[in-house]
């Protein structure tokens, strides 16, 4: 709505200059011509929001703002979501649950749809009842209507792409995921659980049940159970002051090479970064970072 606010400003603002600029230049041309000039109307729809910004009224429910021209705050609910959902885009395993941001976003959605609704009945009783200028409310509520369902369908987009993407890591990683519960809702364990079963009757009616007994005590072993790449790479920005311990990310050098090496030879792990810095990092050594929320993962 700022946009249009700053329209309507400027139509108001120039529209009497232009009025008077024109009406000068028609005399100038035809001094004999005493007709006045003819000004320019600001369109019904135009007028009818500036009349309605200006008595502070609204179509939705909330107070008019205190100054006009007050800068436009950034939701901190929808931030949230915003932020939840491309942390678990960007993590390779399974983030913590936030169920309190995903409700009250979903109880949000539940209101706008009344909120379109509405919009949407005012605006037929306004064209049925009205024509002309009159008309104008029902073509504000009618434009209301459709830049609610806008920003309905961004973030209805976010909690299900945040929902898909939480269900294929649990699926992907079903095994590891068994000691993970705690990052999940309960909506999540027992999707889980089930999945597990029917993942365990199939594989038992397929492949376990052909194979000696003895196999069978290897498959529940770390090294037999699918986890996610921890030491695949990512980009973060630092949201506090932190140290980064890389010498996850020459284990291999450290073993092989450089282990005869005097400690002075070696390459010096721990990095300083200042709030605000930008990293490609491997996330193995974020991880704990990440969890505290010291630093954020990014698209």
């Amino acid at each position: 709505m700022a946009d249009l606010h700053n329209l309507l400003d400027e139509i108001n603002n120039d529209a009497p200059e232009a009025d008077e600029g024109a009406a000068l230049q028609i005399y100038d041309d035809h001094p004999q011509d005493q007709a006045p000039a003819v000004k320019a109307r600001i369109p019904a729809a135009l007028a009818a929001a500036a009349d309605q910004r200006d008595s502070g009224t609204k179509y939705e429910d909330g107070e008019a703002d205190a100054e006009e021209g007050e800068a436009h705050l950034p939701d901190p609910e929808y931030e949230q979501l915003k932020s939840l959902w491309t942390q678990e885009l960007a993590c390779p395993e399974l983030m913590p649950s936030d169920a309190e941001t995903v409700s009250l976003h979903v109880d949000l959605l539940e209101g706008q749809e009344e909120t379109i609704e509405d919009l949407l009945q005012r605006s037929k009783e306004h064209q049925r009842q009205f024509s002309g200028e009159g008309a104008a409310s029902g073509e504000l509520a009618a434009l209301m209507a459709q830049i609610t369902k806008m920003d309905l369908d961004r973030t209805r987009f976010m909690l299900v792409d945040l929902a898909r993407v939480r269900m294929a890591k649990i699926e992907n990683h079903a095994l590891h995921n068994m000691t993970m519960t705690d990052r999940m809702t309960e909506e999540e364990v027992s999707y889980l659980r089930q999945y597990g079963e029917l993942v365990e009757k199939h594989y038992r009616r397929t492949v376990l049940n052909h194979l000696p007994k003895e196999a069978w005590k290897k498959l529940d072993e770390p090294e037999m159970i699918d986890s996610p790449n921890l030491e695949e790479f990512v980009f973060c920005r630092v949201l506090e002051p932190i140290q980064i311990d890389t010498s996850a990310d020459h284990t291999n050098d450290l073993d092989g090479d450089l282990n005869g090496q005097d400690g002075e030879d070696l390459v010096d792990t721990i990095q300083e970064h200042a709030t605000g810095a930008y990293l490609i990092v491997m996330y193995k050594s974020i991880r704990e970072l990440v969890l505290d929320g010291k630093v954020e993962l990014l698209m």
